[in-house]
């Protein structure tokens, strides 16, 4: 089967990633008792790194600083399969950096330096959509937002589908994003994109709503964690299960959904089949800790999705018009 071509263009960190913190954790000086791993991420790299492993040419699009973060990055990438050729190096500015904070329910908080991130600039982007083929490209928000709004009006104009995962969470104008192909926010990001709280199916509708008027996307995609996604195509809402299984570390488990989506919808595959794989790929993302080294194979998917079909079936509400 023939791999799909994809480019990102986004962000490159370096992490810092706390475990097990607890609420009562903190001492009277402020201090908070938790263990630390740290490693390679960044929304744009995990999601290339995710593309390469779960069976895509993956191309990269970002900016790292002249440091040793950035070339470790860089070195990290390559080892992935992705193609950073795309990537630059700024002599002025830090590569950007993240750090996290990861509750014992899986999920965490997080806080983002930019750094070399802010220099990846739209100018950059449309040179490489303009003069390189892609089947798909995929965004973020952890960049310039210009850079973020021509890099979906370049492609537009190549007839490029473009994914934008609305991340992090933050209000942006929608108005430059008409006819997007796909807006896919998790909980926290269609609250700060629609004002609306996804508590619940009757608001995922409410929001998915919203974002289609407001951007007359294709689909509207949810993922809303451990309830699952939610799909809207501007006519009727589906809601798709989650998998089961124990959440270690939501790190990176949105982008590895990401991925599996494109590559699906690349290959032709229905919406409804690519959501299911993707719930699949995240599933097995959160199950492990970490950001890029969790995220799972092909193969690992295929496996994983054979072994669950019965008991998802079991409990899907696949096809319920909400």
């Amino acid at each position: 089967m023939k791999k799909p071509k994809i480019l990102v263009v986004g962000s490159i960190n370096y992490d810092f990633i706390y475990h097990n913190l607890l609420e009562e954790g903190i001492n009277d000086n402020g201090m908070v008792f938790a263990q630390y791993t740290t490693g390679n991420g960044g929304k744009g790299a995990n999601q290339a790194a995710a593309l390469a492993l779960l069976g895509a040419n993956s191309f990269l699009a970002g900016s790292v600083g002249n440091d040793e973060y950035g070339r470790n990055q860089i070195d990290s990438l390559r080892k992935s399969g992705v193609n950073t050729d795309f990537i630059q190096m700024n002599q002025t500015l830090q590569t950007g950096m993240s750090v996290m904070l990861n509750r014992n329910n899986g999920s965490y908080i997080g806080a983002n330096v930019l750094g070399a991130n802010a220099s990846l600039s739209p100018d950059l982007v449309e040179n490489i959509i303009n003069n390189h083929s892609f089947d798909m490209v995929i965004m973020q928000l952890e960049m310039p937002l210009e850079t973020v709004y021509r890099t979906y009006e370049t492609a537009k104009n190549r007839n490029i589908p473009v994914i934008l995962d609305a991340g992090p969470a933050k209000s942006i104008p929608l108005e430059r994003l008409k006819g997007i192909f796909i807006i896919t926010p998790n909980e926290e990001e269609t609250q700060a994109l629609t004002g609306i709280s996804v508590d619940c199916e009757e608001n995922a509708r409410k929001a998915s709503r919203k974002l289609h008027k407001e951007t007359n996307a294709q689909y509207i995609v949810l993922k809303l964690g451990s309830r699952g996604s939610y799909l809207y195509d501007g006519l009727q809402g589906i809601l798709f299960p989650p998998y089961p299984t124990l959440s270690v570390d939501s790190t990176a488990a949105g982008d590895s959904f990401t991925a599996e989506l494109a590559i699906r919808l690349c290959r032709n595959d229905s919406i409804t089949h690519a959501i299911k794989y993707a719930n699949a790929a995240g599933a097995i993302c959160v199950s492990r800790p970490g950001g890029q080294l969790s995220v799972p194979s092909e193969s690992e998917v295929e496996q994983f999705v054979k072994q669950n079909t019965d008991n998802y079936k079991n409990n899907s509400k696949e096809g319920l018009t909400l």
